[in-house]
């Protein structure tokens, strides 16, 4: 998707999944605002970002910086959230 461009440079969104899984490790409060704001743009699904995670969840083992613990506590926490939502508005 394209963003915008600057210059020479263009610049481009490539896969909205791992964005939002990248901004619930940061766990930033405007990352936070972001996925949400991603999510009801619908540039992701929850069941992508919940498989996703899963497909990446053994390898983070390589990134001694990252809990894989914490993280899947935030993606957990992410979904349930938004699930919640979703049941209580029909």
């Amino acid at each position: 998707m394209f963003i915008g461009k600057r210059g020479q440079i263009s610049f481009y969104h490539y896969d909205f999944t791992a964005q939002a899984l990248s901004k619930l490790s940061r766990g930033f409060d405007r990352d936070l605002r972001d996925i949400e704001s991603m999510y009801a743009q619908k540039l992701f699904s929850l069941s992508n970002l919940r498989d996703c995670f899963e497909a990446i969840f053994p390898e983070l083992i390589r990134f001694p910086s990252l809990n894989p613990d914490v993280l899947r506590s935030r993606v957990e926490n992410f979904i349930k959230h938004f699930e919640d939502q979703t049941s209580e508005e029909r």
